[in-house]
Parts: structure tokens; sequence; C-alpha cells
């Protein structure tokens, strides 16, 4: 919040950036229902729009399939919760894997520290794409999928550089992706 001298230097009208913290405390007081996930962009409210039945089965269906891939391995697959680059950015990717260590930190992980963000897109695809994406890449994501529900792919961002991403790799739905040395069919998914 800004003191009472830095609120006088403000020569024209300037929007209020909140924080993470602010978030949680409008949490704990009850301006916010647990079950609302409102995200946080440069430290602006964003309420997120309730998922949609496909929605809600192709995020099941990747969760199935990514804890199958992983499961002899040492990471984690996180279903719809926080993610930050900082203070001022809080989102909630549908799937983030992570390896197990980053729970060992008292909280929430950054971007940086996932190994794969997915964002299942339907009605949010511009969101996810104009919105969330720069925000990945400035976040040093180290691959970002886009399930693009509308179009029927999967859009495979990597090698961040700013707010952009340097790659970008589109499968159709007939065909196969591999990750951690093993090969997921895109039709179990769409």
């Amino acid at each position: 919040m800004p003191t009472t001298a830095e609120r006088k230097k403000i020569q024209k009208p300037q929007p209020y950036r909140f924080t993470i913290k602010d978030l949680q405390k409008m949490y704990e007081i009850g301006l916010f229902k647990p079950e609302e996930k409102i995200e946080l962009i440069n430290g602006e409210l964003v309420m997120m729009a309730p998922i949609g039945f496909r929605h809600m089965k192709t995020v099941d269906k990747l969760n199935k399939i990514l804890s199958s891939v992983l499961s002899d391995s040492n990471y984690i697959v996180s279903v719809q919760n926080p993610i930050k680059k900082n203070e001022k950015d809080l989102l909630y990717p549908d799937i983030a894997i992570y390896p197990e260590e980053i729970y060992k930190k008292d909280d929430i992980p950054k971007i940086k520290d996932a190994v794969l963000i997915v964002e299942v897109s339907d009605t949010t695809l511009e969101y996810d794409k104009e919105k969330k994406l720069p925000i990945y890449a400035k976040g040093n994501a180290k691959e970002v999928w886009i399930v693009n529900l509308k179009e029927n792919f999967l859009e495979v961002y990597t090698q961040p550089s700013g707010k952009i991403f340097k790659n970008l790799k589109i499968y159709k739905k007939d065909e196969k992706v591999k990750i951690f040395d093993k090969e997921i069919n895109l039709s179990e998914i769409f």
C-alpha cells in the first residue's frame, strides 16, 4: 500500500496492483469463496470462468495419462493449483508437473520450477494465449502445452525469450507427443 507521501507524488490516476498476500487476505476474510479461482495478472484480479464438461474431461484424461507416465519417477502432477512468476502474477494452470522436492519449499511453486505446464483451452483460448502464455515465457517455463479444444490440436511451446517462446510445434489429434521418453497418443486426449 503506498504511503501518504507516495500518493501525493502520483500525478495521474494509477491502478492499484495487488500482491499474492493481498489476495490471500481477501480469501481469509471471505471476500472470495475458496472454490473461486482468482488469478493475478500484473497485480490485477481476474476471476476465472467455471470450466465446462469437455474441459473437465480433458484435464482428467491428461492427469491419468501423465500420472501413469510418471508413476516410477520423482515427479508430481499438480492439477489446477497455483503457480507464480512473482508476487503480482499468480496463475492456475490446468496441470503442472514438478520435481517432488518442490514441495519441500514452504511457498507457492514458481513457473521456472515446473517441468511442464498445461492449459486446456476452449472458451479461454484467447486469454490463455494472450495473457497467460507471455507470463509463462517471462517466468522461464521450460515447456507449455496448450490443448486447443476448438481446433483439436496440441500446441507445444518451448525456449522462452522475454514474453514469447521461440519454438512452437503443433500436433494434430492423430499424432503422438513425447514426454519423459514415452509417447502419448493424442487421440486419447481429444
